[in-house]
């Protein structure tokens, strides 16, 4: 077939003319830093998905609504405290958490306003159930909210039409970031479905891939996607080059679970984007105490010079005492794991979400940690925790490796050298 033709001819061209691509400051620095990191509340971007219900079945599952009043006083106390960012999708409560995050910024000064960075994404857009786009305020109606409709669209145009209606729900006149938004693993297409479609193959420009009816990957034709309409990957370049954002993100889970989290996904975007192409990667799920399934794309994100905003650095909700880890009921034995934690942070006089903060930011690829925070007391608790983490030293971490807690192979920091004249270190304290 021609058209199938041309498509492997234009994936062989631009394979071809991607090398990997190093930065050298990132590539020479050391992966995790001998001393505990001073994270500032401007390190903290606040995750906005939880000050807004939930999408239902069209959306992120069926949670209550809090309220704009509350959405306005959580974000008043994060810039209170110093946080400078805020992190949002249409997939978070079918457009919602930008509407609520939208609500609580026009309540601010133009002091307030000024310093601020939003940063949304891109990858699924929501219509009303009579086809007309979702940027409407839903006025509280949680039945209307989840009769939206999604659909993926992974393409320059999607990308274009996604920021369209995400500044008309947010009512702000530009974005910051923008991410392509978990391609590929999302719960509207993710390999192994029937009617899969290779969203990062579209994102890249390839024109996509699907499963063949009689196994094993196809090129979509020319009738399934939008020939010469480009990928989302070349749409957010070129709206960088306008102006119309400032920063190209990805937003994805690297954890890998049955229901979530593919990192091999995210390590074909990075490596197969023109380089320069990502500012930063929204990484979740893969980099906490409970699970590093993450670290090799982690690593990829260094050697390649994208700067990682890290998220789930609970576990969603299991470190700091909920019953859900990667949004699904938690098995005893990751319970039990995080019990263990739990003691060995109290062993050493820190507050387990105030270590798990500490590890989140090891890395020094990691420029930011991604919280969820859902009202103003989420807020001074995170914050204090953040606080706290700066006095997390080396010591957890290798307490956590003798116990079990960490693989002996995970690389953690080394003991900082000791200045000269300096008396033996105290013990640790015993292991639970």
């Amino acid at each position: 077939d021609p058209g199938q033709d041309n498509a492997l001819r234009r994936q062989r061209a631009r394979a071809a003319a991607r090398q990997p691509f190093v930065h050298a400051h990132m590539a020479d620095a050391p992966f995790l830093s001998p001393h505990p990191r001073a994270l500032a509340p401007s390190d903290i971007v606040l995750g906005a998905i939880w000050i807004a219900p939930g999408g239902g079945e069209q959306g992120d599952g069926a949670r209550g609504d809090p309220g704009q009043d509350n959405a306005t006083a959580t974000v008043s106390a994060a810039i209170a405290h110093g946080v400078r960012e805020f992190d949002t999708a249409p997939w978070y409560g079918a457009g919602a958490s930008e509407e609520r995050l939208g609500g609580a910024i026009a309540a601010l000064s133009e002091e307030q306003r000024q310093p601020l960075q939003v940063g949304t994404k891109a990858g699924r857009l929501y219509t009303e159930a009579d086809g007309r786009e979702a940027t409407g305020p839903f006025g509280g109606d949680l039945h209307a909210l989840r009769t939206r409709v999604c659909t993926n669209d992974y393409s320059a145009a999607g990308a274009r039409r996604s920021l369209a209606a995400s500044l008309a729900r947010l009512g702000v006149p530009r974005v910051h970031t923008l991410r392509i938004h978990d391609p590929n693993d999302n719960s509207n297409n993710r390999r192994g479905d029937p009617h899969f479609a290779d969203e990062v193959a579209e994102a890249l420009g390839e024109g996509g891939m699907a499963d063949s009816p009689r196994g094993g990957p196809r090129v979509l034709t020319a009738e399934e996607w939008r020939p010469g309409e480009g990928g989302m990957v070349d749409g957010l370049r070129a709206m960088r080059d306008e102006g119309a954002i400032s920063q190209v993100g990805l937003g994805m889970n690297c954890n890998r679970m049955p229901h979530q989290g593919v990192p091999e996904e995210i390590e074909r975007l990075v490596k197969g984007a023109p380089q320069g192409t990502f500012d930063s990667a929204l990484l979740a799920g893969g980099w906490n105490l409970l699970s590093q399934d993450g670290l090799a794309t982690l690593q990829l994100c260094a050697r390649c010079g994208v700067a990682v905003h890290v998220a789930g650095v609970f576990a969603s909700g299991l470190l700091v005492g909920g019953d859900t880890f990667a949004y699904k009921a938690a098995r005893p034995e990751v319970v039990d794991r995080a019990r263990r934690w739990g003691e060995l942070a109290a062993a050493h006089g820190h507050d387990l979400p105030a270590v798990a903060v500490a590890f989140a930011a090891l890395p020094a690829v990691v420029t930011r940690v991604v919280v969820g925070m859902a009202s103003p007391g989420q807020v001074e608790q995170t914050l204090a925790w953040v606080e706290q983490s700066r006095r997390v030293g080396g010591e957890v971490w290798r307490a956590a490796k003798q116990a079990g807690l960490l693989d002996a192979s995970l690389p953690t920091p080394p003991p900082p050298p000791e200045p000269a004249g300096a008396s033996p270190r105290a013990a640790a304290p015993p292991l639970p």
